[in-house]
């Protein structure tokens, strides 16, 4: 059989419940399949449904994965906090889903993407924390949430030397911002990546050499993202094909 010359990019998905037990829907904005596509990569959705020993099949036949954003937070709960009155946990299927999804990657050290709530996700499981609620934790910070706005967006400084700089090949960029919660502290064997004019982390990527990881807070793969943002899909999809021929020379 010829080898499908495409690495395969796993997406998650975001879960939106019925109101009646087993009914809802399995989304994703379809920004996250065209991105990955356009970036030489094929898209495929992991639904919120796997267990775990169909799911450590699969990412043994996947090459990367993009943790995808959602409507929600992740809840404080889990990560040994109180409830927040302006944090909306998303649905517990998803997110003991996501974990067992992220830590699994982890684990493999496959090159990872995550965007927003995915970042989270991933600084959280290496052992970060995030701020609940920026209006209320860090209250002198710009806006990055505007629901007055049809489009919010504000400069974001990439940290010289990062892998982020040489993926946009930019000191400074504008991104599109919708986030109340963001990185408090990085996780161990993360470093920041991008930072807000007012130092509120936008990105962190991992330190090792041997592992392409990365998570975004602004979102890449949406109508409102500048045409540069196709290069961190494009960055990720290497990262995959370099993965898999180290794998092959040390087979």
């Amino acid at each position: 059989m010829k080898r499908q010359v495409r690495p395969v990019i796993g997406v998650n998905t975001d879960l939106v419940l019925g109101k009646l037990e087993g009914s809802g829907q399995i989304r994703v904005h379809i920004g996250y399949a065209q991105s990955v596509y356009a970036a030489g990569g094929l898209p495929i959705l992991i639904p919120p449904v796997l267990k775990k020993p169909e799911l450590e099949s699969l990412l043994e036949r996947v090459d990367g994965l993009v943790l995808v954003g959602g409507q929600g937070d992740l809840d404080p709960k889990r990560q040994g906090l109180p409830r927040h009155h302006a944090v909306e946990p998303i649905p517990a299927q998803r997110e003991e889903f996501d974990r067992l999804l992220c830590q699994l990657a982890i684990e493999r050290e496959l090159p990872i993407l995550g965007v927003a709530l995915g970042m989270h996700l991933l600084n959280v499981l290496c052992g970060g924390t995030l701020y609940m609620h920026l209006p209320e934790d860090l209250p002198r910070s710009l806006p990055h949430l505007d629901t007055t706005e049809a489009v919010h967006r504000h400069a974001v400084k990439l940290m010289p030397g990062s892998r982020l700089e040489l993926i946009y090949g930019e000191e400074e960029i504008l991104v599109n911002s919708y986030h109340h919660q963001a990185v408090k502290e990085v996780a161990p064997g993360f470093r920041v990546a991008a930072v807000a004019p007012d130092g509120v982390i936008e990105a962190i990527e991992s330190e090792s050499d041997d592992w392409w990881a990365m998570g975004v807070q602004w979102h890449p793969h949406s109508e409102t993202a500048s045409k540069l943002d196709l290069q961190i899909f494009e960055a990720l999809v290497q990262a995959c094909g370099k993965r898999e021929s180290a794998l092959s020379l040390a087979a």
